[in-house]
């Protein structure tokens, strides 16, 4: 499928600029780490404290660490850090994903939400829900990080569907999620707007066929 239009944008638009800018849209969805949230740097905290813990030794410097994970779900990081010197043996995917999301939930359950949630994006989720436009999330992380995000910001109840790498056979950047949201919203790619962030997720949000914005305001 050919993507009618992917645009950058630095700053988190009011509804009118969305609407303005994309005629016909009857469909907003989210990603939600580095687009929806501004979490990433949290989820590359709670990987070195499981190197912390566990007497793993990355082969790079922290900062290069966070540049490997950005965007990627836990399944693809789990394939890279498991060859890294002193990483459990006994692990596998699964294994590695409960302590890291079992750290990053320690990180955030004392972190304020306003930290990683812009009042700008909560503006906007209550324009689109106030407009009855369909609104979903489209995330790689797994359902009980989703359901605690969520909750810690308040949001929980601002959208119509959400998809999370549980309810996925296929993941970003593959574009089955997309693909699925935009089905079960019963509207047409060209009717949908996605926001993504990493070059992941903007792999599988373009092969979907809807319009794009690629966020770049964290």
């Amino acid at each position: 499928m050919i993507t009618i239009s992917v645009k950058p944008f630095k700053t988190i638009p009011d509804l009118p600029l969305l609407l303005a800018g994309f005629p016909g849209i009857r469909g907003i969805f989210f990603d939600m780490d580095g687009t929806l949230f501004n979490t990433e740097a949290y989820h590359t905290e709670a990987l070195i404290k499981i190197g912390l813990e566990q007497k793993i030794r990355p082969p790079y410097a922290p900062e290069k660490v966070h540049e490997l994970m950005m965007g990627k779900a836990d399944y693809l990081v789990y394939e890279i850090v498991k060859s890294w010197e002193g990483f459990p043996t006994h692990w596998g995917a699964e294994e590695f994903i409960n302590e890291k999301n079992k750290n990053l939930l320690q990180i955030l359950s004392k972190t304020n939400a306003a930290e990683y949630f812009p009042l700008d994006t909560l503006s906007l989720l209550k324009e689109i829900k106030d407009q009855k436009i369909f609104v979903g999330l489209v995330t790689s992380s797994e359902k009980v990080i989703t359901q605690k995000l969520l909750s810690f910001a308040g949001i929980e109840n601002f959208f119509d569907l959400v998809l999370t790498r549980d309810d996925c056979p296929e993941h970003k950047p593959k574009p089955w999620p997309y693909l699925k949201a935009i089905e079960l919203s019963q509207f047409l790619p060209q009717e949908t707007l996605i926001f993504e962030d990493s070059n992941v997720g903007l792999a599988s949000a373009t092969a979907s066929g809807a319009h794009v914005i690629k966020v770049e305001w964290f």
